[in-house]
């Protein structure tokens, strides 16, 4: 369970295929969480997903985990191209002004990122964070689609 220590937000657990020994009891909080796991998704996507808080998350993770129904994902995760938040931040500098890369470098420490390094999984919430610096929705979802367009060249 050390592994379930502090912040747990940033985990990615995937389902595992193995073998049953014996039942298992799911509740339907466990299940409805069991089916949003996907092995890409952190545990704070999946929190929002199924409404629940991470601290209720905590002791059903540990139980899936204790029934080897999940397994934490290892591995390097895919951060965002560093050149995205200079295109990020001229965008937003039409909307902003000269404070956008301020603004760009705030969204990124609101959302957890540290240094313009932010997973790429968490690239809809730095982009929302970001968009709502724009005041007028119109414009607000043209920048997001703008943005979302970007990352998806890569």
């Amino acid at each position: 369970m050390s592994e379930l220590s502090g912040n747990i937000s940033k985990i990615i657990f995937r389902r595992t295929v193995a073998g049953l020994k014996g039942s298992v009891s799911v509740n339907g909080k466990m299940l409805e969480m069991l089916m949003a796991i996907d092995g890409r998704t952190n545990l704070g996507e999946v929190s929002r997903k199924t409404n629940m808080r991470l601290s209720e998350m905590r002791p059903l993770v540990s139980k899936l985990l204790d029934y080897d129904l999940i397994e934490k994902v290892h591995g390097r995760t895919e951060m965002i191209d560093p050149a995205f938040f200079g295109f990020m931040a001229g965008h937003l500098s039409k909307f902003a002004g000269p404070i956008a890369q301020m603004m760009v470098e705030d969204a990124v420490t609101e959302i957890g990122g540290e240094e313009m390094k932010v997973p790429l999984d968490s690239a809809a919430e730095l982009i929302e964070t970001v968009g709502q610096q724009v005041s007028d929705e119109n414009e607000r979802i043209e920048f997001i689609r703008s943005m979302l367009k970007k990352l998806e060249e890569k």
